[in-house]
C-alpha cells in the first residue's frame, strides 16, 4: 500500500495573482465612490462634525478590512465585509435629534444583537437552506440596477462610456482576467482626454479616529438599535449569503454573524454602525475575473480588505480622489465589473428550473424596491420566492 502524500498547506502568496489584487482594488474603489459617500448625507442631516464623520468612515474601513482578511483566510472563501448600507440610509432620517453618544450606545446594542443572532442555530440553518437558484435570483436582482445605471451613463456620455464598453468586450476575448482593470484605465484616460474629470487639490493626511463614550437610552434603542439590527440581517446578511451561495461558497453563517457582531462592538466606540456581510461588492471578488480557480478567489477578498484599511487610514484623501472621475465613468465601471456575475446569476436562477416562477418572483419583488414595515426589498423578494417555490412543490407532489 502506497502511503498518501501529505497535502501542501495553502499559501496566500502562492494562491494569489495580480488579477486578484486588481479586482480587490476595483471593488474598494466602487465602494468608496458609491455607498461610502453616504456618510456626507448623515453628517449634514445630523449636524455632525467633519472629525466625527471621518472617524466613522475610518472605523468602517479599518474594521471591515480586518474582518474581510480574517474570514477569507480562515475559510478560504472570498468573504467581503462592509457596513450596513440600508442602516446608514435609515440614519439619515433617524439620527437627527438623538445625541451622538446615545447613537453610539445604540450601535453597540445592535452589534451585540447581531452577535447573538449568530448563536441562534435555527436561524443560521434557515439562511443556509435557501435553494441555490433562488439565491442566484436574489443576486441577479441586486446586480441588474448597476447594468441599468451603466446604460443610463452611456446616454449621457456616449464617447466616454462607449470607449469603456468596447474595451471591456475586446479584453474579454483577449485576456478576461484583465478586462475590468483595462476598463478602469480607459475610463481614466478617456475622462482626461474629453475634459470630463475634475482635478482638484487633494489633501494627503492620516485620519484621526475619535473615541466616543456610549450612553444608553430607550429612545435610541427603539429608534436606532432595533431597526439597525433588522436592516443588517435582512438587507445585508441574507443577500450577502445569497451572493456567496450563488458563486458556490457556503461559509458557516453563525461564524460570519458572530465575527461581524464582535467587530461591530469595537467599531461602535469610534462612531460606526453595523459591520455586515458584503453583497454587491462581493460579486467582484467572487467571479472569474478575480482568479481562474474558484478555490483561490479568497485572495481577492484579502487584497480588498488590505486596500480598504489603507483607504480608511487616509479616508479624507481617498474620498477627494473619488470625486475626480465623472459619475458616468464610475457607473460604467461598476456595471461592467458586475456584468459577468449578473449573467451567471441569471443563468443559474432560470436555466435548471424552466417553467418555475419562483426565481422570477424573487427578481421582480427585489427590483420593485418595496419596503413594508421598513424591511428591505431583498428580504421580501427571497420570502416571496420561497413561498412560490413551496407552493409549486406541493402541486408537484399531488397525484
Amino acid at each position: 500500500m502506497t502511503a498518501a502524500l501529505p497535502q501542501a498547506k495553502p499559501s496566500f502568496w502562492k494562491d494569489t495573482h495580480p488579477s486578484a489584487f486588481l479586482t480587490g482594488l476595483i471593488a474598494i474603489i466602487i465602494g468608496w465612490a458609491g455607498p461610502n459617500v453616504l456618510i456626507y448625507s448623515v453628517q449634514q442631516a445630523a449636524h455632525l462634525s467633519n472629525e466625527t464623520a471621518m472617524s466613522w468612515l475610518w472605523a468602517h474601513a479599518v474594521f471591515t478590512g480586518l474582518v474581510s482578511i480574517f474570514l477569507s483566510l480562515r475559510t478560504r472563501m472570498p468573504i467581503l465585509s462592509t457596513w450596513s448600507t440600508p442602516g446608514i440610509a435609515l440614519l439619515v432620517t433617524a439620527l437627527p435629534g438623538i445625541p451622538f453618544s446615545e447613537a453610539v450606545g445604540a450601535f453597540l446594542i445592535s452589534a451585540v444583537l447581531v452577535f447573538l443572532l449568530g448563536t441562534f442555530t435555527p436561524l443560521t440553518r434557515l439562511v443556509q437552506a435557501i435553494p441555490m437558484h433562488l439565491a442566484a435570483a436574489l443576486n441577479a436582482a441586486i446586480l441588474l440596477p448597476f447594468g441599468f445605471h451603466a446604460m443610463s451613463a452611456l446616454t449621457k456620455e456616449p464617447l466616454l462610456v462607449g470607449a469603456m464598453i468596447v474595451a471591456y468586450f475586446v479584453m474579454r476575448q483577449l485576456a478576461p482576467l484583465w478586462a475590468v482593470a483595462v476598463v478602469l484605465l480607459v475610463g481614466i484616460a478617456a475622462s482626461a482626454g474629453l475634459g470630463l474629470w475634475h482635478p482638484a487639490a487633494v489633501p494627503f493626511e492620516l485620519t484621526r479616529p475619535q473615541f466616543v463614550a456610549p450612553e444608553f437610552s430607550l429612545r435610541a434603542t427603539l429608534n436606532l438599535a432595533l431597526p439597525l439590527t433588522l436592516l443588517a440581517f435582512t438587507g445585508q446578511f441574507v443577500p450577502g449569503f445569497g451572493v456567496l451561495k450563488a458563486h458556490g461558497y457556503e461559509p458557516d453563517a453563525g461564524g460570519v454573524l458572530r465575527t461581524c457582531g464582535l467587530a461591530s462592538t469595537v467599531a461602535a466606540f469610534f462612531g460606526c454602525h453595523n459591520l455586515t456581510l458584503g453583497a454587491l461588492l462581493a460579486n467582484i471578488v467572487s467571479g472569474p475575473e478575480a482568479h481562474t480557480e474558484a478555490s483561490k478567489r479568497y485572495t481577492a477578498a484579502v487584497w480588498a480588505g488590505a486596500i480598504n484599511i489603507l483607504f480608511g487610514l487616509f479616508a479624507g484623501t481617498f474620498l477627494h480622489l473619488m470625486g475626480i472621475l465623472p459619475p458616468e465613468a464610475l457607473a460604467a465601471l461598476a456595471g461592467l465589473a458586475l456584468l459577468a456575475a449578473t449573467g451567471s446569476s441569471l443563468q443559474t436562477a432560470l436555466s435548471p428550473h424552466l417553467g418555475s416562477l419562483a426565481a422570477p418572483t424573487v427578481i421582480l419583488v427585489t427590483l420593485s424596491g418595496i419596503t413594508p414595515f421598513g424591511i428591505g426589498a431583498a428580504f421580501w423578494g427571497i420570502l416571496a420566492g420561497l413561498g412560490v417555490y413551496a407552493a409549486e412543490g406541493i402541486k408537484k407532489s399531488r397525484p
